[in-house]
C-alpha cells in the first residue's frame, strides 16, 4: 500500500517545483515531457503567470507522477490552490 505523505512545499515555492525537486530534480523539460505540456506552460504555472490547465491525459500523468511521488492529490490541489490565489 502507497503512503500517502501531504505536499510539503517551502513557503512560497510552486507545488509543481516542489514536485519536480521530489522526483529526484527533474527539469522543467522533464516535467513536461512526462505530462505531455510544453516548457513554457510548467514555467507559466510555476511563475504563477497562468492557472493550470489541464486535459484528461494530462491529469492521469499528473496523478502517476504524484504517485511517484508518495503525494495525494488532494494536498497538492490544496497546496496549487493557495499558491494560486497568494498575492504575486
Amino acid at each position: 500500500m502507497m503512503i500517502e505523505e501531504k505536499l510539503q512545499s517551502e513557503e512560497g515555492k510552486s507545488p509543481l517545483k516542489a514536485l519536480r525537486e521530489r522526483l529526484g530534480n527533474i527539469s522543467q523539460e522533464e516535467l513536461a515531457r512526462r505530462l505531455g505540456t510544453s516548457v513554457v506552460s510548467i514555467s507559466r504555472w510555476e511563475r504563477r503567470v497562468k492557472p493550470m490547465s489541464l486535459t484528461v491525459p494530462q491529469i492521469r500523468a499528473l496523478l502517476r507522477e504524484l504517485r511517484s511521488a508518495n503525494w495525494d492529490m488532494e494536498a497538492f490541489l490544496e497546496e496549487s490552490s493557495s499558491y494560486e490565489n497568494a498575492e504575486a
